[in-house]
């Protein structure tokens, strides 16, 4: 029969509880692991930047490029090359599109053009609406973006970043709800369109440009300007968004 006069040993616990870490006992290690995140926070926003506007400077100069050798070859210069030629061509070619519809006659060929595009069955699913976003991130002061608002999205008390489009008729009497743009990051072409009542958005001072690039930054950079709410049932109806009569 087992000894029952002496209570049962406990098992030794030290490899089974968690041990506070102490300091190190490689101070030099240490040091040189600091010195390299250092570094890599130095070099890899640098090797970044440099490698994202070195692929959009490949990338425009390769829109006309192909078109100026055709040209180079038809006058004997087979091996004509300058880089950059492209985006200067680019350019032109923007500019001239440009100038041809900010008068009334480009206007006007322009919007014929622009209707029958719409008319095609395949096509207006894809042109009319990549048409609408661009033409709301470049005018945002006129048929684009009228305001940046806070709307808790996806669930209440989380606040996410949206841009006013338009208002959505709710019935006689009632306000009008708005249709909220509310881009993912870091690509804002992409996102959610959500219809929300006035009094469930918060408004903000922050500019389009001011919102897009914190959304371009996935967050890092926070416009000073930018306050969150408390709570969403804490906030006076005043700062809700009203629409105009």
């Amino acid at each position: 029969m087992p000894d029952l006069s002496t209570p049962p040993s406990l098992p030794d616990l030290a490899h089974v509880l968690p041990v506070a870490p102490g300091p190190s006992r490689h101070p030099r290690l240490t040091r040189f692991r600091n010195r390299i995140m250092a570094g890599i926070t130095v070099i890899a926003p640098l090797w970044v930047t440099g490698w994202v506007l070195l692929t959009l400077f490949r990338w425009a100069d390769g829109i006309s490029a192909p078109l100026i050798d055709r040209l180079a070859r038809s006058l004997g210069y087979p091996d004509f090359h300058i880089p950059g030629l492209g985006i200067l061509l680019t350019v032109a070619v923007l500019w001239g599109v440009g100038t041809v519809a900010a008068n009334v006659v480009g206007r006007r060929l322009l919007h014929g053009g622009r209707q029958w595009l719409e008319r095609l069955p395949l096509v207006r699913t894809i042109y009319a609406p990549v048409h609408q976003l661009i033409e709301s991130m470049a005018s945002p002061g006129q048929r684009g973006f009228k305001q940046v608002v806070l709307v808790e999205y996806p669930r209440p008390g989380c606040w996410a970043l949206g841009f006013v489009a338009g208002s959505v008729p709710r019935g006689e009497g009632v306000p009008p709800a708005h249709s909220v743009f509310v881009p993912t990051a870091p690509n804002p072409t992409t996102g959610f369109m959500l219809i929300v009542p006035p009094e469930q958005l918060r408004s903000t001072s922050l500019s389009i440009e001011a919102a897009f690039r914190m959304i371009v930054s996935a967050g890092v950079g926070v416009p000073a300007d930018l306050s969150l709410p408390r709570r969403s049932d804490d906030q006076p109806s005043s700062n809700g968004i009203h629409s105009e009569s």
